[in-house]
């Protein structure tokens, strides 16, 4: 949940277009804000880490959209089931072929999102995320949280 936050942050200045995070169809659809949501386990743990890669994405591309014209967007998405080398050790082919995972290219690259900011993508359409991630209460709440974890601020 953290290392987003913080990676973001350190690029941030070197970004002119796109910021891409990555969530998941399996994204929480609650979220308790505490210090202790770390202390998560199993899939309760990647699904609020999914959770939280959206609700960082919806507040940051307000905070960039604050900045006028020509500031960068941000977007995630959901890269769909892919036969990485891990799925496929622990389940069998169950998803997409690796040589067909673009979906992240396609967000950071396309010209029909050229301009869209604060969206979550399921195989390059819009979608909708769980109801709590556009909760600008809970937005604020986890981005204190990150700063004051992370020590890390954002302008």
């Amino acid at each position: 949940m953290l290392a987003p936050f913080a990676l973001t942050r350190a690029l941030l200045d070197s970004v002119s277009d796109r910021v891409v995070n990555v969530a998941s169809l399996s994204a929480s659809g609650s979220c308790d804000v505490s210090d202790d949501m770390h202390l998560a386990t199993g899939h309760r743990a990647y699904s609020l880490s999914k959770l939280c890669n959206q609700v960082f994405t919806y507040q940051l591309a307000g905070r960039l959209a604050g900045r006028g014209a020509g500031a960068p967007t941000a977007n995630c998405l959901d890269p769909g089931t892919v036969n990485t080398k891990m799925l496929l050790a622990g389940w069998g082919p169950c998803g997409i072929p690796l040589s067909d995972a673009d979906s992240e290219h396609w967000l950071a690259t396309s010209p029909a999102v050229e301009g869209v900011s604060g969206r979550y993508f399921v195989s390059d359409r819009e979608a909708p995320s769980p109801r709590v991630s556009y909760d600008v209460g809970v937005q604020e709440r986890l981005w204190a949280m990150w700063e004051r974890q992370t020590g890390v601020a954002y302008d």
